[in-house]
């Protein structure tokens, strides 16, 4: 039987869940660290003459580099906890990152959550395999503002050595890998209609229109102090799980935790 092949890693998982680097770790089996995708241990290889890399202690996975690459994205961008956003020149910097994995969630999982008092961010990273449509179509659905940061070509060019820093470089600030999956707002400019963008339909007779500003950010969704499911004005989407809820992210979220707390009561 032919020996497989163990694509090397750069990323490792230590035995609290986090992802760590092949340079900061002791050499060889001391480094205590496993394949984010097998959970088999790992060793660290260090040797003078070759690149500095992860191997499996056994058999190799076959899928570890990308799940390593992808999971050390999410944890950089949510101890950063900042964003480049698609056609901004500085990053927005967010109060607080959630990684759903690591969460009770229901309906399908964003990779990264970032959230400041009335600002809610969803973020895809890819490595290998973009949204499907169904993933696609509850984006929409929920109409919670999410950006995609597409990491695939630069991992078909660079299959070994990464660093933290060059991922970080790559994940919170380039601008050229990101893309809107949905942006909810009244007014767009060409560049911020990506696929999944519904487009607003109004047959009374319209008027010339203003000139169109770009907006810098997306949209601040504010939370009424009323109880969402109470309020006449709310719009309302359906959750597979919870059934109606409001679209509003601020208010859906709240409505959910108080269900909760009724729930464990």
């Amino acid at each position: 039987m032919a020996r497989s092949i163990d694509r090397t890693l750069d990323f490792g998982m230590d035995s609290e869940g986090r992802m760590r680097s092949i340079r900061e770790v002791d050499r060889g089996l001391p480094c205590g660290c496993f394949c984010p995708a097998c959970k088999a241990p790992l060793i660290a290889k260090k040797g003078p003459h070759r690149v500095h890399h992860f191997a499996h202690r056994g058999r190799s996975c076959g899928t570890g580099q990308e799940t390593a690459l992808h999971r050390m994205a999410k944890q950089i961008l949510a101890d950063e906890r900042q964003l480049l956003l698609p056609l901004e020149f500085e990053p927005t910097l967010y109060e607080e990152a959630l990684l759903p994995d690591e969460l009770r969630w229901h309906g399908q999982r964003p990779d990264v959550v970032l959230r400041s008092e009335s600002t809610v961010l969803h973020v895809e990273i890819t490595v290998t395999h973009r949204c499907g449509d169904d993933k696609c179509a509850e984006i929409t659905r929920t109409g919670i503002p999410t950006v995609e940061i597409d990491l695939s070509s630069a991992y078909r060019r660079q299959r070994a050595g990464w660093t933290t820093a060059t991922l970080r470089g790559l994940v919170v600030l380039d601008p050229g890998i990101r893309r809107w999956l949905h942006l909810d707002i009244a007014v767009k400019d060409e560049p911020y209609e990506p696929t999944h963008i519904h487009e607003a339909t109004d047959t009374a007779p319209q008027s010339p229109a203003p000139p169109r500003v770009k907006p810098r950010v997306p949209p601040v969704l504010q939370a009424s102090s009323e109880s969402p499911m109470q309020s006449g004005n709310s719009l309302l989407v359906f959750d597979p799980w919870w059934g109606l809820v409001p679209r509003d992210p601020i208010a859906r979220e709240k409505l959910i935790r108080e269900l909760n707390e009724r729930g464990s009561n």
